[in-house]
């Protein structure tokens, strides 16, 4: 009898235990399938969200969509930013930059792995008389076939350059002449004021006549004929190397050079990449020159030891030193 009484009431138990269990599982499904919702809601929100980076070197974010804005901060290659509007019809987006709310040219953004603007097919034709003068604000800039940094490059123009406006602005270039060639500059390295001050004391090496001239501001003061590379590159080791560069390295002294086994005097050093500087012709070791001393040279500019004392005497740490065809 007793026995019978513990079978039933285990068989009584059964069931109370099996719906337990049955409640926690579906306490669990529910949770489940809450989270598979909720992961149904919120992914396609990021799967969609879109992400946008500067795509240059250097970016201005201005307060208007275009040149004419003024400038408010540099946007640097890489850094996020977040669209707000845009693109206007000539390729402007307005975005915020830690905070700050300004307008960029979508050219030079990439927006989910694309340009932010890319309709340089329809490049319009450049023709009309000059309608003013803008100057380089960077240290070499292309100009090129069409408005577009992806198309061919016809030349360079230096840092201050001067460039003659001969049209209206296109999805962020301008069409400018400079020295009987005509194509497109962007706009974003361009300057409607001079940028170089009227009491800047700089070099300017032209490679096509083999000058170098001294200026204060835009006003020439001196200017001497100098050997240059034997290398006839833009910018070969042996080559005077077409760019913008900075004095870094002053010597007055007779001092010993292993580039062209002999010595020379006023070394003033520019490029540091090629050791490449203004000094005199080559010497022996009394401080004359030797024969052959005027010759092209594997890099350097040399000038007679009268001019390149004078360039020396000129120049200073720091100085800007341009050189250019």
């Amino acid at each position: 009898m007793l026995e019978s009484v513990q079978r039933a009431r285990s068989e009584c138990l059964r069931p109370r235990w099996d719906v337990s269990n049955r409640r926690g599982t579906l306490r669990v499904v529910s949770v489940l399938v809450l989270f598979a919702l909720l992961a149904l809601t919120i992914s396609p929100l990021h799967a969609h969200a879109s992400y946008t980076y500067v795509d240059t070197d250097i970016l201005n974010l201005r307060s208007d969509p275009g040149t004419y804005g003024e400038v408010l901060d540099e946007i640097y290659q890489d850094e996020p930013v977040d669209v707000l509007d845009g693109p206007t019809g000539d390729g402007w987006y307005q975005v915020s930059y830690n905070g700050e709310v300004g307008w960029v040219y979508g050219g030079y953004l990439n927006i989910d792995g694309s340009p932010g603007w890319s309709e340089w097919s329809d490049t319009p034709a450049i023709g009309g008389s000059v309608v003013g003068s803008v100057w380089v604000n960077t240290d070499v800039l292309n100009i090129r076939s069409e408005a577009t940094k992806k198309s061919e490059v016809l030349t360079q123009a230096v840092q201050g350059a001067e460039l003659s406006v001969v049209g209206d602005e296109y999805n962020g270039f301008l069409p400018v002449e400079v020295d009987g060639v005509t194509g497109w500059a962007s706009s974003a390295y361009l300057t409607w004021e001079p940028t170089i001050g009227p009491d800047e004391h700089w070099i300017d090496v032209d490679r096509s006549s083999q000058t170098v001239t001294l200026y204060i501001g835009m006003e020439p003061v001196a200017s001497y004929w100098g050997a240059m590379g034997f290398d006839d590159s833009n910018s070969g080791f042996y080559a005077t190397a077409i760019g913008s560069y900075r004095v870094y390295s002053m010597v007055r002294g007779l001092s010993w050079t292993p580039f062209a086994r002999a010595y020379i005097r006023y070394w003033v050093g520019f490029d540091r990449v090629r050791e490449n500087g203004f000094h005199s012709y080559s010497m022996n070791s009394k401080g004359k020159v030797i024969k052959g001393g005027d010759g092209p040279t594997g890099g350097c500019v040399a000038l007679t030891p009268e001019y390149a004392k004078e360039i020396y005497d000129f120049a200073d740490y720091g100085m800007r030193v341009e050189v250019h065809w």
